[in-house]
């Protein structure tokens, strides 16, 4: 039983080995100084307030500005705190209906899943305006990882998105919706 326990053991150590730890997209890394990437001339001209937060953290535009570029995406954004620190790695491409996005979506996933050994989770939750479809994971540094397509009822508009969030802009997220703003 001792020899079972221990090949076990092995086997899993070396899965993860195996594996890398996901921790940026596009070219981008979570945590890093913004200005790795972009002038602070670019980041102090072109940040604006992120939506969904109450205060301390900043949307970039950086689609024209992105060096690796994704066959998956055609926009790209991160979030960044006032100390320009990326916390979010984003990245979205419309499309004609909801059938292609699911097949783009599972193509992706197998990839990511393949490439890093990481297991999705689906989530799915639909809203007044628009419903979500989801599948994400949490890296073991409590990042969150999600690939979805996203249905708005309001203009028919279908949507891909992937993005990478830090644990700390999750937490000032779900601050930002638990204040009831």
């Amino acid at each position: 039983m001792k020899k079972i326990l221990v090949l076990l053991f092995s086997i899993l150590i070396s899965l993860n080995s195996n594996g890398e730890e996901l921790n940026s997209l596009f070219g981008i890394t979570l945590n890093d100084n913004t200005e790795n990437y972009f002038s602070s001339n670019y980041v102090d001209s072109n940040k604006f307030k992120n939506p969904e937060t109450i205060e301390g953290y900043f949307d970039l535009d950086i689609t024209d500005k992105i060096k690796e570029k994704s066959p998956y995406v055609l926009k790209y954004k991160i979030t960044i705190d006032i100390n320009n620190i990326v916390h979010s790695i984003y990245g979205e491409r419309h499309y004609s209906n909801l059938s292609i996005c699911q097949a783009i979506k599972k193509d992706l996933l197998s990839k990511l899943e393949e490439k890093y050994l990481i297991a999705f989770e689906y989530w799915e939750n639909s809203f007044p305006t628009f419903k979500i479809y989801s599948n994400f994971h949490y890296t073991s540094s409590g990042d969150y990882l999600a690939i979805q397509c996203n249905e708005d009822f309001e203009d028919s508009s279908i949507f891909l998105q992937i993005y990478l969030d830090t644990d700390v802009l999750g937490d000032a997220t779900d601050d930002f919706y638990d204040s009831g703003l």
